[in-house]
């Protein structure tokens, strides 16, 4: 007999959550065709395996007209109002899907996705987030993107690479697959034909286009960046390492979907108990680092210890446990 599912709502904790995907670009070249359709799967998995309130659930896809268009902008405005609202021992959740890059500004290199019109949310923005939680309240974030290790910047690593370790292989499709980035020098000189500036400096291009939804990587002098507490609610779950490349998977043309959002997905679908973050992550991984060379990405966590053996989306005393040996170890 099939052991019950057990409802990860808690009494007094509100658990919202905000789900993005991006297809569709500026330039054309980097239209994907999977990211809508990955939005859509964490929604019904919320819903059937967690028991998520549909009223709590925003999803932000770029299809045409879209009352929820995920411009940079748009998902900041609603990250900023989901935080705002949040009370003490909130969960939040923030999942995107679409492209990611790294950025080098003033000698660092940083992670960042890319929303649809092309105005990057770096690291530094998603640790402001972080540093806002009120007491108790946790922020997980799922990236289905490229470089998307280390998305909360200065978060500790508890499965994979700490930091950024050489730039990822330049490609535009390997077989069926695609990799979600957007090559540095393809979105610099698209960034050019739009500006007219002829600058190195990104960070000069964002700020003449998107003014203060800039990235506030490019506009906050150095000194005034956030600080991580010494130990705070961020959890990040990414699709790879730092400088490793993520893939869409098209081999199925009418259902592509990214890789390491098919593959918890599948995860989430087949265990009956709770996992803690750190399994869903050590199986992902051993799912996706076994693929051809080319397609190969190792799934990362980052967060504290203490979360890393919490329960994915909730703690494990919520539910019922006292330890991560009364959780499904895989």
């Amino acid at each position: 007999m099939e052991a019950e599912k057990k409802p990860v709502t808690a009494e007094g904790a509100n658990i919202k959550a905000i789900l993005v995907g991006c297809n569709n670009y500026p330039d054309p070249e980097n239209e994907l065709k999977g990211c809508h359709n990955d939005a859509y799967n964490m929604h019904n998995i919320l819903i059937k395996i967690f028991n998520f309130d549909p009223k709590r659930i925003l999803v932000m896809v770029d299809t045409p007209g879209s009352k929820h268009m995920p411009t940079a902008a748009n998902i900041k405005k609603q990250l900023e109002k989901m935080i705002e609202d949040a009370d003490e021992g909130d969960r939040l959740f923030f999942y995107f899907s679409g492209h990611g890059m790294t950025v080098c500004h003033h000698g660092e290199t940083k992670p960042a996705i890319v929303p649809c019109d092309d105005n990057l949310i770096t690291c530094m923005d998603f640790r402001y987030c972080v540093s806002r939680l009120p007491k108790k309240a946790t922020f997980t974030i799922m990236a289905d993107s490229c470089n998307s290790g280390g998305l909360i910047d200065q978060e500790p690593v508890q499965v994979g690479q700490p930091y950024y370790v050489q730039p990822p292989k330049d490609q535009t499709c390997v077989g069926k697959n695609k990799p979600k980035m957007i090559p540095y020098e393809s979105y610099m000189a698209n960034l050019s034909s739009r500006t007219g500036l002829n600058d190195p400096d990104i960070g000069a291009h964002l700020i003449q286009l998107f003014g203060s939804e800039a990235s506030i990587m490019f506009w906050l002098p150095p000194h005034q960046h956030p600080e991580p507490l010494k130990s705070d609610q961020g959890i990040l779950l990414s699709g790879g390492e730092p400088d490793e490349l993520t893939f869409e998977d098209r081999r199925d043309i009418r259902n592509p979907c990214g890789a390491f959002t098919k593959t918890v997905v599948a995860i989430l679908n087949g265990h009956p108990a709770p996992i803690t973050n750190r399994q869903l992550i050590v199986n992902a991984r051993g799912i996706l680092g076994i693929k051809d060379e080319d397609e190969r990405q190792h799934p990362c966590l980052y967060c504290s210890q203490e979360n890393a053996n919490a329960v994915f989306l909730r703690k494990a005393s919520e539910i019922g446990e006292t330890s991560e040996d009364h959780v499904l170890e895989g």
